[in-house]
């Protein structure tokens, strides 16, 4: 008994000497280069920290460089650039802190334990996972390296017609995406531009393509934040009922971001240009007055004669209440087909269409 609360004691007051809102670089790797991953033939899985990419809320993201080495022999063997997601061992102070903090890091193990589903699954349009691990105290996932941007760094006003094109095949591959996760009953929850990259990498395969990332909050228990604000959503972005039920969400709430995201991208304008004016007036919540807007606020600029059926869709996507919206919408798998069709019928083709169609044939066989 008496050890069993001596073991406790220490490993509470390790907890506490442990918990900081930041690490450096440094001091992560020495974590990694301390605790290697073992293969079941003796070699080693290496991780040497590079760069990091964002520091922001609860992990932290590196670009790194990966390599396997076997004992006794000094060659690198499958090295390449990965990143590397480091859940942060901190919670802030107060009531329940380390139980908060337990809640964190078991949703990050969530979040492995979703992206090696993922990875089983050989859906192609996401940014594929390698694994997590502990390197100490500290979960981490690797994740390959997407040579590109995130998708809001490519919103503009003015777009020629074979751009529009190209986007909108871009768009249909990316429904496609959303549409297998949906049949694995994966719903991503929190997509917005940041969390979709385009490939700009003409020896990747995916090359030109939009790819999701961050299934953080995918099938994830409670978290202590989800964005920069503190909440459970990503203003402008996310569906009302992740705001009014926060647990039992459907699929519909990726079809509401989705339809905000297309809007935006096709046009370089916020379909709800209000919103987040909105919830910085009202305190950075999410108050009743911000949901009214988004029932009665929408402004859908899309205006292409070639594609009348998207600027509906658009609407449709993102009705208020999820079930009119679910009602109202064909499903993500048909959409994506019937605009690859269209783009088709006028003459265009990329690897985005020619993906769709051979998938098609596949389906057909």
């Amino acid at each position: 008994m008496l050890r069993n609360i001596l073991a406790e004691t220490l490993d509470r007051v390790s907890r506490d000497l442990a918990l900081r809102p930041q690490y450096t670089m440094e001091e992560y790797q020495r974590w990694f280069d301390q605790n290697p991953e073992f293969l079941h033939n003796g070699a080693m899985e290496k991780i040497q920290l590079v760069e990091p990419l964002t520091l922001e809320g609860t992990n932290n993201l590196y670009r790194a460089n990966f390599w396997v080495q076997h004992p006794g022999i000094q060659d690198r063997y499958g090295e390449r650039e990965i990143v590397v997601k480091i859940c942060k061992f901190w919670a802030a102070p107060g009531k329940n802190r380390l139980h908060r903090l337990n809640m964190l890091l078991s949703a990050f193990q969530d979040e492995i334990r979703i992206n090696n589903l993922i990875r089983a699954t050989n859906i192609e349009g996401v940014v594929q996972s390698m694994g997590g691990g502990l390197a100490g105290r500290h979960p981490y996932l690797k994740m390959e390296f997407i040579k590109g941007c995130s998708l809001d760094k490519m919103f503009k006003t003015k777009l020629e017609d074979d751009e529009v094109l190209h986007r909108i095949a871009q768009i249909a591959y990316l429904a496609n995406t959303i549409s297998q996760l949906h049949y694995y009953q994966v719903i991503h929850k929190d997509l917005k531009p940041k969390n979709l990259l385009l490939c700009q990498n003409p020896l990747h395969k995916n090359n030109h393509k939009i790819l999701i990332c961050d299934f953080g909050y995918a099938q994830a228990k409670l978290r202590e934040t989800v964005n920069e604000y503190g909440g459970q959503l990503t203003p402008c972005y996310s569906a009302p009922e992740q705001a009014i039920m926060g647990e039992n969400l459907s699929p519909s709430v990726d079809y509401f971001s989705f339809g905000i995201i297309v809007h935006e991208y096709l046009t370089g304008e916020k379909l709800f240009p209000r919103a987040m004016d909105i919830f910085t007036e009202d305190g950075y919540r999410i108050t009743d007055r911000y949901l009214e807007y988004l029932k009665t606020g929408r402004e859908n600029k899309f205006q292409d004669s070639r594609f009348p059926e998207l600027r509906e869709w658009i609407d449709r996507l993102t009705i208020f209440d999820s079930f009119e919206r679910m009602q109202n919408c064909p499903n993500l798998f048909e959409i994506a087909h019937k605009l690859r069709e269209k783009v088709n019928s006028l003459g265009y083709r990329d690897v985005n269409t020619d993906f769709l169609w051979n998938q098609l044939r596949e389906y057909n066989r």
